[in-house]
């Protein structure tokens, strides 16, 4: 579950497509040259071994020889919970006299999975966080790999928090291309038993104080170069530039937080991963363990603020032509976004951000404020969102990651 966009703006303007193109040439005259340069990015990995489109037949028919509909899910683990999936497909079989089941899948090779599979047709329906939808590396929605949403089957979308429903990260051209199903946040956590406040900055990670006694995602070297930034007091439009942190000072500021962690987490959180420990960035999947043990943790949102992300559902173009499947689709996305699945399931037992609006009444005075909302609201105004960022952005991110982690070892 990757808990798991829009550029929020520019310190300088663009400098085009022809410094573009300069830039690539060099990364690709150096590679030739076999010359290193450090504070040059390394070209970026494709995201599949060719750019152009696959134009293949479905893998699966929709049906099988027993007359049973099958739509093919590729999601974060989560997203359908057992009962709910049994709920809807007895719902769909009473409700129209055909059998339909959800065959569902988990990807465990996070953005690149889904692409892959997206094109290849493998699969019907999948789950896409927000700052891919438009990614150079993959075009979802210019390519036409997905389609756009009759938000006429999904009558819950009007219960979306209006930036969500309004969103341009899953729109084009006054289509929807995607619901928000789920949101979170890389979460500033400490252990309560341990640290009597919360820590107000990111800083803490920093302090003398807590050096060998914090975890942090192994992985996840966008959330952890932006919370680098932000504590360096960076502004949010520079967080995610590789030109305005390419320098030595944010280097060893980065080198610091890998170097003085105890131990990275991989994937999800673990409550191994935090049990004894001081202060993490987690997305909070540890959490339900911890209590059970004992361990009291909670979350703030520092005053720099923090990254999060939003998860949405998406169908894709294997349904172009499979009107009931895509009907049947949509109705599923309408499904979670009832306020049952976003009370009992989102908020109670993933810990995560519900993503519609009139749920306070159903919360408790502490949920409310785990999950900011009501009296808490104006904390969501400190949440940034990840942002869309270019290829040679991500190329010289991932290679100041890198640097920072040489010579550490993750378990």
């Amino acid at each position: 579950m990757n808990f798991p966009n829009k550029d929020r703006g520019r310190i300088l303007p663009d400098t085009g497509l022809v410094v573009h193109l300069i830039s690539l040439s060099i990364v690709v005259f150096i590679g030739i040259a076999g010359v290193g340069c450090q504070d040059q990015p390394p070209a970026d990995k494709p995201a599949s071994d060719s750019d152009e489109l696959v134009i293949s037949t479905d893998s699966e028919p929709a049906t099988t020889p027993a007359g049973e509909y099958v739509l093919r899910m590729l999601i974060w683990e989560g997203y359908a919970p057992d009962q709910y999936v049994q709920d809807f497909e007895k719902h769909i079989e009473a409700k129209y006299g055909k059998k339909v089941r959800l065959q569902i899948s988990y990807t465990d090779g996070g953005s690149n999975d889904f692409y892959d599979k997206i094109r290849a047709r493998v699969v019907d329906v999948v789950t896409i966080t927000h700052h891919l939808f438009k990614d150079e590396r993959y075009n979802f929605i210019s390519k036409g790999m997905l389609l756009p949403l009759d938000l006429g089957n999904i009558p819950n979308h009007k219960n979306l928090v209006p930036s969500l429903r309004s969103a341009d990260f899953h729109s084009k051209g006054g289509e929807v291309y995607g619901v928000p199903v789920c949101r979170g946040r890389y979460r500033l956590a400490y252990n309560e038993d341990l640290l009597p406040e919360a820590p107000d900055s990111w800083n803490v990670l920093w302090d003398p104080a807590y050096k060998g006694k914090y975890t942090l995602a192994a992985n996840e070297y966008m959330y952890n170069i932006n919370i680098t930034a932000l504590a360096m007091g960076y502004p949010v439009e520079a967080i995610s530039k590789y030109k305005h942190l390419n320098n030595p000072e944010f280097k060893q500021k980065l080198r610091q937080l890998t170097e003085n962690a105890h131990t990275f987490w991989v994937g999800q959180d673990h409550a191994d991963d935090l049990s004894g420990l001081s202060v993490a960035a987690v997305w909070g999947d540890a959490f339900s363990e911890l209590d059970r043990r004992g361990e009291s943790w909670a979350t703030t949102i520092p005053k720099e603020g923090t990254p999060f992300w939003i998860d949405n559902y998406a169908i894709t173009w294997t349904l172009a032509e499979k009107p009931f499947l895509r009907k049947v689709a949509e109705e599923w996305i309408d499904k979670l976004l009832q306020p049952s699945f976003q009370v009992d399931h989102v908020i109670r037992e993933l810990s995560q951000m519900p993503v519609v609006i009139g749920l306070e009444a159903e919360l408790s005075p502490e949920e409310k404020k785990r999950m900011h909302l009501g009296a808490f609201a104006p904390d969501q105004e400190r949440l940034i969102p990840l942002e869309t960022v270019s290829r040679i952005n991500r190329n010289g991110l991932k290679h100041l990651w890198d640097e920072a982690m040489e010579g550490i070892v993750v378990p």
